[in-house]
């Protein structure tokens, strides 16, 4: 079960990603969202990009610039939710079964994901789908009335008829009162753009990776070379830092996966991340090694021509006593 709450609303639940970073920091990513995923067509390109990363939101600013008027069609991919976590989720509204049950056409915001268009709220489509064991099983939950969401206490798995519960249990989609499918929510919009340039802004709160599992006195991780050191530039300063008080810190991941900046037409002209590690108490380890401190809390990295990565990692020693302390280093 993973230590963290969303800041907007709450989501209790683990999963285990996959990707070079997770290879390379040996403890998997967590719940990482995807995206925006776009094709520019010719006469188009990212003029600026800003990624502000923290332990509670992550924020993407985009610039593009457009010769002639033209429309994009945008994707962004939230992950997959474990169903019986549906207790937590505050983007069902109160008729939860008819929420759920449209919640393949109408999919359930379950990270606040947020767009701009300069400054305007966009309006998202989307779907939602159900996988057990990677297959898709939405229309089979749907056709059987089974909302693919529950409201609070997972009610709904407890209040199926007997035929229906029969049918899902030889399925392998229920076991006793728990729904065993995974939900997913893919968010879309078509963006018109006017020649000249036009700012995108996504948002979203995050849900972080808990290191469950860390022995201080055997983390080899964080060690010189190893695997946690290579993933997030990991510096000497920054072991110093955590061994001289190491059980005051809950160690925690956010990643954020990016479409490859090939589809780009071009890297980016002017490129910039930010990252928060949101008291001056905690620490955090990111790269690259090169990125400077503008803030008690904040650090930031510029370039000029950059080719994006596929992911953006971070890496926060989250201070246990620092939302009541208030201390300052």
């Amino acid at each position: 079960m993973m230590r963290c709450w969303l800041s907007t609303f709450s989501f209790a639940a683990a999963l285990v990603g996959t990707s070079a970073l997770a290879a390379d920091g040996a403890r998997g990513i967590g719940y990482a969202a995807t995206g925006p995923i776009f094709d520019l067509p010719a006469g188009m390109s990212v003029e600026r990009l800003e990624m502000h990363v923290s332990f509670h939101s992550v924020r993407l600013a985009y610039v593009f610039k457009s010769r002639k008027p033209q429309t994009v069609h945008f994707r962004f991919a939230l992950p997959d939710m474990p169903v019986d976590a549906s207790e937590d989720i505050a983007a069902l509204d109160k008729n939860y079964k008819a929420a759920g049950l449209a919640a393949d056409t109408q999919p359930a915001n379950y990270m606040n994901l947020s767009v701009r268009a300069d400054g305007k709220p966009v309006v998202l489509g989307g779907h939602g789908r159900a996988l057990l064991n990677g297959k898709d099983v939405t229309r089979q939950l749907l056709d059987a009335g089974v909302p693919l969401l529950s409201g609070p206490d997972g009610s709904t798995w407890r209040h199926l008829a007997p035929e229906v519960r029969t049918k899902l249990e030889a399925s392998g989609l229920i076991s006793l009162d728990a729904a065993l499918w995974i939900y997913q929510a893919d968010f879309e919009w078509d963006q018109t753009f006017e020649p000249g340039e036009t700012r995108v802004d996504v948002s979203y709160a995050t849900l972080a990776n808990y290191w469950s599992d860390i022995t201080v006195d055997h983390f080899p991780e964080i060690a010189p070379g190893g695997p946690a050191t290579r993933a997030y530039c990991i510096d000497d300063a920054l072991r110093r830092a955590f061994f001289r008080k190491p059980f005051s810190y809950d160690i925690y991941t956010v990643t954020h996966l990016a479409a490859p900046s090939s589809r780009w037409r071009g890297p980016v002209g002017h490129y910039r991340l930010v990252v928060d590690k949101g008291a001056a108490t905690n620490l955090v380890a990111f790269c690259p090694l090169a990125a400077r401190k503008i803030s008690p809390t904040t650090f930031e990295w510029t370039a000029t021509n950059y080719n994006q990565g596929s992911q953006t990692g971070v890496l926060f020693f989250m201070n246990q006593n620092a939302a009541s302390s208030g201390a300052q280093e």
